[in-house]
């Protein structure tokens, strides 16, 4: 047995007997109807979660049921959802379709607006001409160039700051340990050069 079929047959038993049970009662009902009962619980569980079956703790127990009346009301529930949704919907097409024809009624074809629209319509093609060419030059992009030069910069200043940090802990070593310049630059090698920044 399938457990869509498995679904249909507990949902049965409860529209049969229109009545409240507990799990193990369920259990040995649907066993009646041929579903094994180590599986009821899931496919109970599965039609709980799909609003097919109500379920409430009364105690220490769980109690299940379903009406036959509680399903058409849960689909009369969602038809009406739907069809407000739906009227919701026309409204708000039928109010853009009214802009829509009040905006053409304003744009009343005349020979000034068709002169301003091809101008309009060239002046785009140029733009993405004017566009195309630059991207051909991007390297040389002013944007472009200036983003680099700004990341140059921070760059510079970076390497200057850390310059700087590595001077002064070189600085603190010869100081504290009674080592010379050049014992420390070999240690950590540090070139001749290091502070020279161009």
């Amino acid at each position: 047995m399938s457990s869509d079929e498995k679904r249909v047959k507990i949902l049965e038993l409860f529209h049969e007997t229109k009545d409240f049970f507990q799990l193990k009662e369920i259990e040995k009902l649907a066993s009646k109807k041929g579903v094994v009962e180590k599986t009821v619980k899931e496919i109970l569980l599965s039609l709980v979660a799909d609003g097919l079956v109500q379920s409430d703790k009364i105690g220490a127990s769980n109690f299940f049921w379903s009406f036959p009346s509680a399903q058409g009301a849960t689909l009369r529930n969602k038809v009406n959802a739907a069809q407000q949704e739906h009227e919701n919907l026309s409204a708000k097409i039928q109010e853009c379709q009214e802009v829509i024809v009040k905006e053409q009624q304003s744009r009343v074809d005349s020979v000034e607006r068709q002169t301003s629209l091809e101008e309009f319509q060239s002046l785009q093609e140029e733009l993405a001409a004017l566009q195309s060419e630059l991207r051909a030059y991007g390297r040389c992009d002013p944007e472009h160039l200036a983003q680099k030069n700004r990341a140059i910069f921070l760059a510079k200043e970076a390497t200057l700051r850390w310059t700087d940090n590595t001077v002064i802990a070189r600085d603190h070593f010869v100081r504290n340990f009674a080592l010379s310049l050049d014992e420390v630059n070999q240690h950590f090698s540090i070139p001749i050069d290091f502070e020279d920044i161009e």
